[in-house]
């Protein structure tokens, strides 16, 4: 047996296993049926078309028998008819509902699957992004292969799926990336581990794996794992990494800068307080950015300053600091950015506006008209941020935008903050032309039915 095929073999059986909580949900009364069998064959044979007509003629007999849907649904996929399969749900819908919403999540799932094997890297990235989203742990095994993967990208997804799926698995292919040649892998797992931090509880497990990648060979790295430690209490691992950020240069000092944000130590804001005068346009965004990481009311008068500043993206990023540290003192001066000539800096200060309670929603409506699609694109971010379902007229209106990565936030968006009043927005994007668009559609269709079940993402616990 080649190696191509034993893998194949595997990630079948897999499938099966996933399913079998289905059909144990559901029942499977023509389980002993020998048309079952062979359509099951068939299908797993590439015998498409036979598989079909088997399944039709067992629903002939059995209507509501959730194998021979599957069955359908998995065949159509298989030959590249999403359509077809997204109609036989509907008539599941109607007819059967009892058992729509497991057809639909299997949909979901096999169109994952093959984006996965896709050659083209950013759909196998949208691939492993979707099974995070989806926030099943059982679907951990379907994108442990992608740690393997050549792309960079694709692995760092992978990192991070990890993390959003849990599991008990989870913490040790979290922890694998510290082998990755790639420093942005290995920063996504301090990234996965910086958020397990936010939980309450004894983060001594925490701080003893971050120490891993506390003496990185890549400094953002190495400075990220000792921020993530301090945020967690643990002022040596501050000591090193003020010790670390002395007479830097070049990129380096942007990691420093960031870092000294995500410490959240009360030191940290007098350190911050001359980059935001640095002759570096790039490092004064990241001091202001940093800033509203702090919330540090001493850092008031510096944004107030930087909303001034020549560069764009430096007002920009004071202006939402200044929404983050709570003053509302700062409401004239940020309403005063909302005719700044750079539309993201306008949508920039509606965010820091909307975090001081006033809200300028008309300021996203006309971003979303924007040329830029750049621009389109970080309007979708601030909305989900910072507007939630409030938002959802402007997400549906931006399913429809002509940029992919514009489609894809709004999807992002929809099943984040969206419920199964939301779900055919979803499942209409399942037709979306571009195949990276119906990736994130169906890892979204999934974290919706989730969420419905009263399944919730789940974070990876360090206990």
């Amino acid at each position: 047996m080649s190696r191509n095929h034993l893998v194949k073999k595997m990630k079948r059986s897999l499938y099966g296993a996933l399913l079998i909580s289905l059909f144990f949900q559901f029942g499977c009364p023509s389980s002993a049926d020998k048309a079952i069998v062979e359509a099951q064959h068939a299908y797993e044979s590439g015998e498409y078309n036979r598989s079909l007509a088997l399944s039709d003629a067992i629903l002939q007999k059995s209507p509501s028998d959730f194998t021979a849907h599957r069955l359908k649904a998995l065949s159509y996929l298989a030959q590249g008819s999403t359509q077809a399969a997204l109609n036989d749900y509907d008539l599941v819908e109607k007819r059967h509902p009892e058992i729509a919403p497991a057809l639909l999540k299997v949909i979901a799932v096999a169109m994952i699957r093959q984006a996965l094997q896709n050659e083209n890297m950013f759909v196998r990235s949208a691939g492993v992004k979707a099974i995070g989203e989806m926030g099943d742990p059982e679907l951990v095994p379907f994108i442990v292969p992608s740690m393997r993967d050549q792309e960079t990208f694709v692995r760092f997804f992978a990192v991070e799926s990890f993390g959003m799926l849990g599991g008990p698995d989870a913490l040790k292919l979290i922890m694998a990336a510290a082998g990755d040649p790639d420093g942005m892998v290995r920063m996504a797992a301090v990234k996965v581990l910086d958020e397990m931090g936010e939980e309450k509880g004894d983060h001594t497990q925490l701080i003893n794996l971050l120490a891993t990648f506390s003496g990185d060979a890549d400094k953002a790295v190495r400075f990220f794992a000792l921020a993530s430690m301090s945020r967690l209490g643990d002022d040596e691992a501050f000591a090193k990494l003020i010790e670390g950020v002395q007479n830097l240069e070049g990129n380096e000092r942007i990691a420093g800068v960031a870092a000294l944000g995500r410490s959240k130590h009360p030191k940290a804001a007098e350190l911050l307080g001359p980059f935001i005068k640095d002759s570096d346009a790039t490092i004064r965004m990241y001091a202001a950015e940093a800033m509203g990481e702090l919330a540090d009311p001493v850092h008031y008068p510096s944004l107030i300053s930087a909303l001034t500043d020549e560069e764009s993206s430096v007002r920009g990023a004071a202006a939402t600091s200044l929404g983050k540290l709570g003053n509302k003192e700062a409401i004239p001066d940020l309403e005063k950015m909302l005719t700044d000539p750079e539309a993201m800096v306008r949508v920039s200060a509606a965010e820091g506006l909307k975090r001081l309670g006033k809200e300028e929603l008309e300021v996203y409506r006309l971003a979303l008209t924007e040329r830029d699609y750049g621009v389109r694109h970080f309007a979708i971010g601030s909305l989900r941020r910072t507007w939630g379902e409030k938002a959802m007229p402007l997400f549906k209106s931006a399913l429809e935008d002509s940029a992919q990565r514009v489609r894809i936030a709004a999807i992002r968006a929809i099943g984040d903050v969206g419920g199964m009043d939301d779900l055919p927005l979803l499942k209409k994007a399942l037709n979306d032309p571009d195949l990276a668009v119906r990736t994130y559609a169906a890892g979204n269709v999934g974290r919706v039915l989730n969420k419905a079940s009263g399944r919730q993402l789940k974070k990876v616990s360090a206990d």
